[in-house]
């Protein structure tokens, strides 16, 4: 399909986000009725929080990281995250329309792994534990302590991320990175502000759940940290490479030097 002026719209790498995002969810879905399910033998087995959140964690990066490396994230560059994809458009990386059909992708992928987890488990993904995977800040935190979390964890996943793969020859593949970064972030934050640092990661399962109360700090302190990610690397003086999922080719990973002056 082509616009009007002759140029195709990019309906392949948007799908990819949606695929790669319903995904990521559905197996979050997954995770937690195995973690959290009353009729679960591993509930069972692992009554600690921390072996609960260790295992989490592997989970989730793994995924991440798999997704990152699949052909859904190689076409599209595997954001699977509104807050990455803010960042990238800041940066100059992602024009402002694939930017917004990318969040919206994202957001609508977040909801169709959630709606196939219900249609496959039913009532048992919506118990108050499993909750359809809806991350949860433990009780007594503050929503400030939630928000500045959030934000946070999410610079620093995109600093690490984007310091390995501005990298002439990286050491490891940006998707073990990205695995490795996530998991350790969900281990560092996750038990008292929840570890999402992803709006879509929140989206789909607060809103299957109702619970929304802190849906706004889970939708927007990611997105302020990412800006914040954002405002620091655009001042950075010598131009770096930064992996630009969309190229005239629409093919990922294609470098663009961004200097003070660019941005």
């Amino acid at each position: 399909m082509s616009t009007s002026g002759g140029r195709r719209l990019p309906w392949p790498e948007w799908f990819s986000e949606f695929a790669a995002t319903a995904i990521l969810l559905f197996v979050m879905v997954a995770l937690f009725r195995v973690l959290y399910g009353t009729d679960s033998s591993v509930a069972h087995a692992l009554p600690a929080a921390g072996g609960r959140l260790a295992i989490d964690a592997l989970v989730s990066g793994g995924t991440v990281g798999l997704l990152v490396a699949s052909p859904f994230g190689r076409r599209s560059g595997g954001h699977l995250n509104p807050a990455v994809t803010l960042a990238f458009w800041l940066l100059r990386a992602l024009s402002g329309r694939d930017a917004v059909a990318y969040v919206l992708a994202q957001l609508a992928g977040s909801a169709a792994g959630v709606a196939a987890g219900r249609l496959l488990w039913g009532e048992r993904a919506a118990t108050r534990k499993v909750g359809y995977a809806t991350v949860r800040a433990a009780d007594g935190v503050p929503w400030s302590l939630v928000f500045a979390a959030e934000a946070a964890a999410t610079a620093m996943m995109l600093a690490a991320v984007v310091l390995v793969a501005t990298r002439p020859r990286p050491v490891l593949p940006v998707p073990v990175v990205v695995a490795g970064v996530v998991a350790g972030l969900i281990l560092l934050v996750g038990q008292g502000a929840g570890g999402s640092f992803n709006p879509a990661r929140q989206f789909g399962p607060a809103l299957f759940a109702g619970d929304v109360t802190w849906l706004w700090v889970y939708l927007t302190a990611p997105l302020v940290g990412a800006g914040a990610f954002a405002l620091v690397r655009s001042r950075v003086r010598t131009a770096l490479p930064l992996p630009c999922p969309l190229c005239e080719r629409h093919s990922c990973h294609v470098p663009v030097r961004l200097t003070a002056a660019e941005s």
